[in-house]
């Protein structure tokens, strides 16, 4: 990618956009709203696809018409790019990824990364070789309340965390009927892994802990994969494990309702001193003197109060050199839960979270 800027004095980036259905019109219409980012190239199977993607993208008059292609080789190989961003189905992810490293360009990609731990590792060692920069698309990591939230977890000002419960419910049958999202062979693990995904990442990296095992039940409701899911765990330190399914560790709860008729999340942590509660991505806390209320705007860190997207949140990354808050080798502790819970619910009895045996 060049480092020349334009009249304005931003750096101009040129992005292909691999899978076009909704979330390619999402990252499109993100994208383009960002001064100095033009969507260059479109590439997906249906025609119908990339129109729409090209219609959401809104490109400076006088740009370049955005090329189209059926093939992602292709894009890869004749457009002008500086960065990709891959809303693809879930199991063609690894292998995008990896091709437009080779191409020697940065990647922004949806989750998940893979079912396969292999896989993952793939994409870990192509990221470290390429010397290229790499996000997953885990929104929840780079919204304003989650930061805040964050930060008082780890800050240990508050004490330990105690005990953990999670609620989110949607309607993820009604939409999806006929989509690759009721499709097992390229959604595996369905409203749990794709959907929940979410609510799982952001668990583990608000409070920096892993999972030890999960007991899951699940069920399908009328549709090819799981939309129903709940459960218990018990999350332990990184470097401390709790004994295999000993009763100690903090007691993690979950409800996972796919079959709902709206969008609805909620996060519950206790620690030591104080109870936090995101509620639809508003944090609410309760210290003891008073019952739950907003979290106070006084101490809430200034490097916390912004609100960003995946899409915004790269382009610091690209021009301004900021942190990438969800590299692909932070993705292990959300794939040891999401394994272990998929395997429970076919067993019937709890398993352990495989830690992850690669490098990061």
């Amino acid at each position: 990618m060049s480092n020349a800027t334009d009249a304005s004095g931003v750096r101009p980036i040129r992005f292909g956009l691999i899978g076009c259905g909704l979330l390619g019109v999402v990252h499109a219409e993100r994208l383009t709203a960002i001064p100095g980012v033009t969507v260059a190239a479109v590439t997906d199977p249906a025609e119908s696809a990339m129109d729409n993607t090209i219609a959401a993208s809104k490109n400076p008059e006088g740009s370049p018409a955005i090329a189209r292609f059926a093939d992602y080789h292709e894009m890869l190989k004749e457009a002008e790019l500086d960065a990709v961003c891959i809303s693809s189905p879930n199991p063609w992810h690894v292998e995008q990824i990896l091709a437009s490293l080779e191409a020697g360009l940065d990647v922004l990609c949806e989750k998940p990364l893979s079912m396969e731990p292999a896989q993952v590792q793939r994409v870990i060692d192509a990221t470290k070789a390429s010397g290229r920069k790499v996000m997953v698309g885990y929104q929840s990591r780079y919204r304003r309340d989650n930061r805040i939230l964050r930060r008082c977890i780890q800050s240990g000002k508050w004490g330990k965390v105690t005990s953990i419960s999670v609620f989110t419910c949607e309607d993820w049958i009604t939409p999806n009927v006929g989509t690759w999202r009721h499709d097992p062979s390229r959604c595996p693990g369905g409203f749990f892994a794709d959907a929940n995904g979410h609510q799982i990442d952001l668990l583990f990296w608000l409070t920096g802990m892993q999972p030890d095992w999960v007991r899951a039940t699940m069920q399908n409701r009328g549709t090819p994969n799981p939309m129903v899911i709940w459960g218990e765990s018990r999350l332990s330190t990184p470097g401390q494990p709790n004994p295999e399914f000993a009763p100690d560790g903090i007691p993690f709860t979950f409800m996972f309702a796919g079959h709902a008729r709206h969008w609805s999340e909620e996060i519950r942590i206790q620690t030591e001193g104080a109870d936090f509660i995101l509620h639809d991505t508003k944090l609410f806390w309760a210290d003891g003197a008073k019952q739950e209320a907003p979290f106070p705007d006084e101490l809430v860190h200034p490097d916390d109060a912004i609100n960003d997207t995946p899409d915004t949140a790269f382009i610091k990354v690209l021009r301004e050199g900021a942190v990438i808050a969800s590299e692909p080798h932070t993705v292990w502790p959300v794939l040891q839960f999401t394994l272990a819970g998929l395997a429970s619910a076919a067993s019937g009895q709890p398993e352990i979270c495989v830690p992850a045996s690669g490098n990061a």
